[in-house]
This record gives structure tokens, C-alpha cells and sequence, in this order.
């Protein structure tokens, strides 16, 4: 990689944190889990704001390994910011993986903020927090994370919602994305209740465990519409 193409990586990454601690705005779209073209074909037709690519996670089957995210994360549109969710990976490589490949981390395992910081002293990306919500106690460590942001979710992917009462006033506290059991038909409900600074989908855009393109593009079309 030349200079120029590091230094233009590195601005980048920059505006991607940049992006993720800016408060209020529309509603954000993260559509995850990408492993294939046709995934990148279906995700640059619909434009959403950020992709996710789920990296050296084999227990997935939407995991990609690094020769597969750097090929597939270089055809994505760069009006796209592109997310590495791991799993209690060593920091290293997840910064490796900002540092080359894409614009945001998203942390979906134990990791804490030491790790965070040592993610922090290796890349200038974006760094998200996912956290599973089954208690208050959840919601007080999601509200304590020195992430630029932090992810509610039901699980890793599971197609699941949580018990939203959980998080009531939450955004008031710290802007957050929301996950779990998210779809076309339910996005713009869930919108409207939570106000959430961003949504992020998986199961829901899948049909048989594949990326379906027509349900990508509706739901995006769901949250421009219900910002």
C-alpha cells in the first residue's frame, strides 16, 4: 500500500469516529454480515450508511476470513463505512483489520476497556460495543463503555428481540444502535419507541441464511423513511 493510500485510509477512519459521536441526526442503517459479491452488490444499490463483515468468527455462518474481507471490503461503495465485527479477538489483529481494511471496529465478545485501549493505542478507527441486554445490569455497563459507541443487541446474531423495557431513557443518557429482531416491517416501530442513534440488522435481511437483497433495500428504504 502506497502513502497516499495510507494517509487516505487513516483520514477516513478519522471521519468514521468522527461520525459515530455525532448526537441526533436521522437514524442510521448497519446492514451486517456480508460474506459474499453479491452481497456487496445488493448493499452499494441500496446505500446504507455502514456494511459489517464478521471476521475470523468460524462458529458464523457469515464469518469471513482476512483474504475474503480484504477483497470484499474494496468493493464496497466508499460512501459506505465498512464495520469488522469480532469476537474476543486478539486487539492486534482487529487493529490490523482497521488499519487495512476497514473503517470501524465492532467489539461483540468480553472485550473490555483495556481492550479498548489497546485497540485505541494501534488504530484512529471507530469503535463500537455490542452488549447483550438481559438486565439493568447490562444497561449499566453499556452506558459505562468507553466505546465511541455502544450496540444493544439480544444475542450474536440470533434474530431475537430483547426486552426493550430495559432500555427506557436510555438514548436520553448516551446515543446507542439498536439490534435484535430487527426487519423491514418492525425497523420504523422500533424508531419511533426508542429513538435510537442508529439500527443495525443481520437474520432480519437474510432468507435462508443468505443476504436477500430485495429485504436490504426495504430496509433501508424503512429507516430514511422513519427518520
Amino acid at each position: 500500500m502506497s502513502g497516499v493510500d495510507r494517509m487516505f485510509l487513516e483520514a477516513r477512519r478519522e471521519a468514521a469516529r468522527a461520525w459515530l459521536l455525532q448526537e441526533g441526526g436521522p437514524c442510521r442503517v448497519k446492514l451486517c454480515g456480508m460474506f459474499r459479491d453479491q452481497d456487496i452488490e445488493a448493499v452499494n444499490a441500496c446505500l446504507p450508511d455502514m456494511v459489517g463483515f464478521i471476521t475470523s468468527f468460524p462458529k458464523s455462518h457469515r464469518n469471513v476470513e482476512p483474504p475474503e474481507l480484504k477483497r470484499l471490503a474494496a468493493q464496497v461503495d466508499e460512501r459506505i463505512y465498512r464495520v469488522g465485527v469480532s469476537v474476543n479477538l486478539p486487539f492486534g489483529r482487529v487493529a490490523h483489520n482497521a488499519n487495512n481494511h476497514v473503517d470501524i471496529v465492532q467489539l461483540h465478545g468480553d472485550e473490555d476497556d483495556l481492550y479498548i485501549q489497546g485497540v485505541r493505542m494501534r488504530t484512529c478507527a471507530g469503535i463500537i460495543q455490542a452488549f447483550r441486554i438481559r438486565s439493568k445490569t447490562d444497561v449499566e455497563r453499556a452506558l459505562a463503555s468507553t466505546a465511541d459507541m455502544v450496540l444493544l443487541d439480544a444475542g450474536t446474531g440470533s434474530g431475537t428481540q430483547f426486552d426493550w423495557s430495559l432500555i427506557d431513557g436510555f438514548g436520553a443518557r448516551r446515543p446507542f444502535m439498536l439490534a435484535g429482531g430487527l426487519a423491514s416491517d418492525n425497523v420504523s416501530e422500533a424508531i419511533g419507541a426508542l429513538h435510537p442513534w442508529g439500527v443495525d440488522l443481520s437474520s432480519g435481511i437474510e432468507t435462508d441464511r443468505v443476504k436477500d437483497s430485495t429485504k436490504m433495500a426495504a430496509t433501508v428504504a424503512a429507516v430514511r423513511s422513519a427518520s
